[in-house]
């Protein structure tokens, strides 16, 4: 239940923060764009791990107290986002820019150019990628348990423990297994429709 729980607030905070992130990376203003190409940069360039340890080890060292799930979310979250604004980069500057000019002629402001003409048709294009980052993500959650954080495969690895330590039966085969087609069951359908999505877009 956890791991669906991180998964979901992942995803969430990894999408708007992802798509503001990769719109100010198309800006003309110097500043804006310095600070959004930085942020996806540095994050992307970091091993999660590395992301992982530093949220949770360093929040503590400035005051901020956070659990392990507050820390997996927030490390989560911040490489993930870091990616998709870059695929939603890339997909904005994929529209020609004519349509960008024949939005302001029409009368648009720049804001609603960007959220009535060149969002919604980039979002075709970068939708099969994302779909492929967010499999990624669900799979890396698997590695919160380097801090603690109790998701499914902790829990199964406690179980393993306790079945040991109890009963003396080896089970960890058996549970590993049922891991492995939890995750597998929840990532594949993704894979198998960023394909699809790739292969209908072209």
């Amino acid at each position: 239940m956890k791991t669906l729980q991180l998964s979901v607030s992942c995803i969430v905070i990894a999408l708007v923060v992802g798509v503001l992130v990769g719109v100010m990376q198309t800006s003309k203003q110097m500043v804006i764009f310095s600070i959004a190409r930085g942020y996806a940069e540095l994050f992307r360039g970091l091993p999660i791990v590395i992301t992982l340890f530093m949220v949770f080890f360093i929040l503590p060292e400035v005051g901020i107290r956070v659990n392990s799930y507050i820390s997996a979310m927030l490390a989560l979250s911040l490489w993930s986002s870091a990616n998709i604004s870059v695929a939603v980069r890339g997909a904005i500057q994929s529209i020609p820019p004519t349509q960008v000019e024949a939005s302001l002629s029409l009368g648009l402001s720049q804001l609603q150019t960007m959220r009535y003409v060149i969002l919604p048709q980039a979002f075709r294009r970068m939708l099969p990628s994302i779909i492929g980052l967010l499999s990624n993500l669900i799979q890396s959650t698997s590695l919160s348990i380097l801090i603690g954080n109790v998701d499914f495969l902790k829990s199964a690895q406690l179980i393993i423990e306790r079945v040991e330590i109890l009963q003396g039966a080896a089970i960890a085969f058996q549970m590993y297994t049922v891991v492995l087609v939890v995750y597998f069951v929840i990532c594949y359908p993704l894979s198998l429709l960023s394909r699809r999505m790739e292969r209908r877009l072209q």
